[in-house]
């Protein structure tokens, strides 16, 4: 029987957006690697993880827009 460990933690807005546009870079990576690979076996397994990265982006992206609101999502340099 396999048991699921969870960590729980707190994070501000600053590292909760270091952390999004962190997952888009390694979700962009994955996906690149997945369309453009050679080896199938790699195309397969960074598909597969390009899934599961996606899949928790979304959940941290729905949690972290309701409670710092949607420019979170703003992984801008421009200066305002």
């Amino acid at each position: 029987m396999t048991y699921i460990k969870e960590l729980t933690i707190s994070l501000c807005d600053w590292e909760t957006r270091i952390i999004l546009e962190s997952i888009n870079q390694e979700a962009s990576r994955l996906k690149y690697i997945c369309e453009h690979s050679e080896d199938e076996d790699e195309a397969a397994d960074a598909g597969n993880d390009y899934l599961e990265v996606i899949g928790f982006k979304e959940r941290l992206e729905k949690q972290a827009v309701e409670l710092f609101g949607q420019q979170i999502k703003d992984f801008s340099r421009e200066v305002l």
